[in-house]
């Protein structure tokens, strides 16, 4: 079965679209489907994620690249970073209330979403022309 399709009209900057018409040359398919396949990748399927997370995720294709090494660069807060290591040592030994293990619940979902969006930053920003296999570019870069 297939889904659903819509039909856009879109205007797009002659440079742009003779980037769009070379890249589809080379690849040796139509142009309409470059166009989708650069869409499908900027925004990535989010099921499954929380809606408020998903948005972010999704959002940050519209980020230029600046923001994106912000991103990508973000740390766990060193203050949440001690108090989750601190109750897996308490969960390890068995020593942990009900409330410590929904707080470590919390912090770990905290650092699951930082470890997306970063994850998603780096993905665009390589797909940008950026080496991000080279870990120095985050220092070295805007």
């Amino acid at each position: 079965m297939t889904a659903a399709a819509r039909t856009i009209t879109l205007d797009m900057p002659e440079v742009l679209y003779e980037r769009v018409q070379q890249a589809a040359s080379s690849l040796q398919r139509r142009v309409e489907e470059v166009v989708l396949e650069v869409v499908a990748t900027a925004l990535p399927p989010l099921d499954g994620l929380p809606r408020d997370l998903a948005d972010e995720v999704g959002s940050l294709a519209f980020l230029n690249d600046r923001a994106l090494f912000k991103v990508a660069r973000s740390v766990v807060p060193p203050d949440q970073s001690a108090e989750m290591s601190a109750l897996l040592e308490r969960k390890g030994r068995g020593e942990i209330s009900a409330a410590e293990q929904s707080r470590l619940g919390e912090l770990v979902h905290l650092h699951e979403a930082l470890a997306l969006r970063r994850a998603q930053a780096a993905v665009l920003l390589q797909r940008r022309g950026y080496d991000m296999s080279d870990p120095d570019v985050l220092n070295r870069l805007p």
